[in-house]
């Protein structure tokens, strides 16, 4: 145990040594940011935000509901990011401006979002998450999921789900290595992700997201959860 309910395995550890001994070895002047093992961001130089599962509690109840997540950050901002989606061995992966990606056995095809499932993750980790998922289910349109693993990133943009509400998510200045990959591939995707609270665009420093496949359905979520329009021209 790491703090109050969570946890950390020996796979948690294998993981990000492999993946940190793998990014080392490529670029070996990019510093590495872990879950597991920390790290610091240097001046000037881009850094990768790793987490190697995200979903610990997932993968060691032998839940099919964890993913690891890998994001190179440039600039103050992500410039590339993979997801990796553990039981399926798909790997979602973007670049700024080129659109996000799924490759499997079978090949790779590009990703674009959907909002005909009528399914929506919360992550619930403040007190108003309660009334969130009440404002959701009382519109008697939407399926609510939750559990504790930013793979619901990974299937809004995959399109398997239409958005995403995640609250009082912990933060740090130089972003979060649980959402930074998934937003960024999802973002890519077509998916309009914003600050929860302040309705702007994400960043590395949001703390709270609210995530849509449509621009048109993110002001709908935002009119039923009741939280501010976003200015568009900036999204």
């Amino acid at each position: 145990m790491k703090a109050g309910i969570d946890l950390v395995t020996a796979t948690d550890l294998a993981c990000e040594d492999a993946i940190r001994a793998n990014l080392t070895e490529s670029f070996p002047n990019y510093p590495v940011i872990g879950e597991e093992r920390g790290g610091a961001p240097q001046d000037g130089k881009p850094y990768w935000l790793v987490d190697p599962i995200c979903g610990t509690r997932m993968f060691a109840s032998e839940l099919p509901l964890y993913c690891t997540n890998i994001a190179l950050v440039e600039d103050g901002a992500v410039s590339a990011a993979a997801v990796g989606i553990g039981r399926t061995g798909e790997i979602l992966f973007a670049e700024r401006g080129s659109g996000a990606w799924m490759r499997t056995s079978a090949g790779q095809h590009r990703l674009e979002t959907r909002e005909d499932s009528n399914t929506i993750w919360v992550g619930a980790m403040s007190k108003t998450a309660g009334r969130i998922v009440q404002c959701l289910l009382s519109t008697k349109r939407w399926y609510v999921l939750q559990f504790p693993s930013s793979l619901s990133y990974a299937y809004l943009a995959a399109g398997r789900i239409s958005g995403i509400i995640h609250t009082g998510h912990t933060q740090t200045p130089h972003g979060s290595v649980h959402t930074a990959a998934g937003c960024f591939v999802a973002s890519e995707a077509g998916a309009v992700i914003t600050d929860l609270d302040e309705g702007t665009p994400w960043s590395l420093e949001t703390s709270s997201f609210l995530g849509a496949a449509t621009s048109e359905l993110h002001r709908k979520l935002q009119g039923t959860i009741g939280r501010p329009q976003p200015n568009t021209a900036s999204l």
